[in-house]
């Protein structure tokens, strides 16, 4: 196969988490564009259902269900529902993740508990439910878990979501090692702060998150774009990363090096 070729989704059933806005949505878009058949689960349907307007507008394909990632019976239905109308899944993006700043002193368990099963819940059972099926389906196929930055360094005022996104990190390690045998891969991406509603908020809400973005993005001083984390998405997910599992892809501009 051709080198560039091999950067194709061209005929994957890709399914992505939280795609109803932001970084899933752009993951989602770009996927479309490398030739992926797409399946898409959120909360928010109606999100899911201008973006799925927008892709057959443009010719792809795009399934959409409802799902909540940290309602594990919710998981099994979405997952149940692509199987059934898509196909066995090629590719699972978990992109769906939930934060809310603040000191560690300050969070109570109800916005811990919610920030951890968002995070890391969602990825442990999402995971789980593709990679069962995928087995069953003989597919070798791959997940792509995004992390984040802070799972790798230290994260003042996100302690909860630092030490889910750290888990994250080990969680995929981990399946990597134990569906090796099925041809499974799973790998990580790790991504600075990037352009979201909920980070811009952030900014506002807190002027140290702010200078920090400003200061530790090496190369840009601001937030990253959702373009600049989709290409590394669709390299894991393609035959071109066929022989990485197991690793997680730091995408931060810098921000871990010093």
């Amino acid at each position: 196969m051709p080198a560039l070729e091999r950067f194709s989704l061209d005929g994957k059933i890709v399914v992505v988490t939280g795609a109803g806005r932001g970084l899933g949505r752009t993951m989602a878009i770009e996927a479309v564009a490398s030739g992926a058949r797409l399946a898409v689960g959120s909360r928010t349907v109606s999100e899911l259902e201008t973006l799925r307007d927008e892709i057959e507008a443009g010719g792809g394909e795009c399934f959409v269900h409802e799902l909540d990632v940290t309602d594990v019976t919710s998981i099994q239905t979405f997952f149940d529902a692509v199987d059934e109308h898509v196909g066995t899944l090629d590719v699972l993006v978990n992109n769906a993740g939930y934060n809310k700043l603040g000191k560690i002193l300050d969070y109570d368990e109800e916005l811990y508990d919610l920030i951890v099963d968002a995070n890391l819940k969602n990825v442990f059972f999402c995971s789980q439910a593709a990679a069962k099926k995928m087995i069953k389906g003989g597919t070798k196929g791959c997940i792509v878990n995004v992390s984040s930055q802070a799972g790798v360094v230290g994260a003042p005022e996100r302690g909860p979501y630092s030490g889910a996104k750290g888990g994250v990190n080990n969680l995929t390690r981990t399946m990597a090692a134990e569906w090796a045998e099925y041809g499974i891969r799973v790998n990580a991406i790790a991504p600075t702060v990037t352009r979201s509603p909920l980070a811009e908020a952030g900014m506002k809400e807190s002027q140290a998150f702010a200078d920090a973005i400003r200061t530790k993005n090496l190369l840009r001083g601001d937030l990253a774009e959702p373009e600049e984390m989709s290409g590394p998405v669709i390299f894991l997910a393609s035959d071109a990363a066929s022989m990485i599992t197991g690793h997680t892809l730091v995408v931060d501009g810098g921000w871990t090096i010093v």
